[in-house]
């Protein structure tokens, strides 16, 4: 499946309004009844310095943890082509209710030499239920700019997880990048998660219901 991708200046603009609450009404779990702890980092598009916060409403959270870019060409090393970063989360929360994942946003920059193409996949799902949504955003050359990915699902159609169990969620970040018909041996091109210095920064929309009564 297919996302929305931003460059530049749009992706600054509507930042802010990405992540807005939808207009579904929903009840929320109780204050206090939520938690969401790192369990694991693994992957080699990611480091060790990995942390998340959770809004106060529990209308979603934020992943932050450096990351490495994928590279071929003039200076890359063999296997940097792709990477890949996956956290695995313990969200605790009240039994009675569910959660799914209805928005995800990513940040990043492209410099990808004439012929070569780049491409971001974002995945999150819940252990032993792989069928939740992947998502795809492409990239072609020549590109030099920074770029922004959206992707939304409706409250009422999306995938929540099993009622009544408690089980990992996994978000998944991946990156590559094809030389195709440029070539590598005197250009070089890069497709990164953050282009600032700073640590990378995903936004991740929660939405809540209540399970069906036994």
């Amino acid at each position: 499946m297919f996302g929305s991708v931003m460059t530049g200046g749009t992706a600054v603009a509507l930042a802010a309004a990405l992540l807005s609450p939808g207009t579904a009404v929903e009840e929320r779990p109780p204050p206090g009844s939520v938690a969401v702890e790192l369990r694991t980092v693994n992957g080699s598009g990611c480091g060790v310095r990995t942390s998340l916060a959770v809004a106060p409403d529990y209308s979603g959270f934020i992943t932050s943890y450096e990351s490495s870019p994928a590279r071929v060409g003039v200076g890359s090393r063999p296997g940097e082509a792709r990477r890949i970063c996956q956290l695995a989360l313990d969200v605790q929360f009240p039994r009675g209710f569910t959660y799914a994942i209805t928005g995800t946003e990513h940040t990043g920059y492209a410099r990808l030499a004439k012929g070569a193409t780049g491409q971001l996949t974002v995945r999150h799902y819940v252990q032993a239920v792989p069928s939740w949504p992947t998502r795809t955003h492409r990239f072609t050359g020549p590109y030099d700019d920074v770029w922004e990915t959206a992707d939304f699902d409706d409250v009422g159609t999306a995938e929540y997880a099993p009622c009544g169990e408690r089980r990992l969620l996994t978000l998944s970040t991946e990156l590559r990048v094809d030389a195709g018909t440029s070539d590598p041996a005197t250009t070089t091109s890069e497709l990164g998660l953050n282009d600032t210095g700073s640590d990378t920064v995903a936004r991740y929309r929660l939405a809540w219901k209540r399970c069906p009564a036994v």
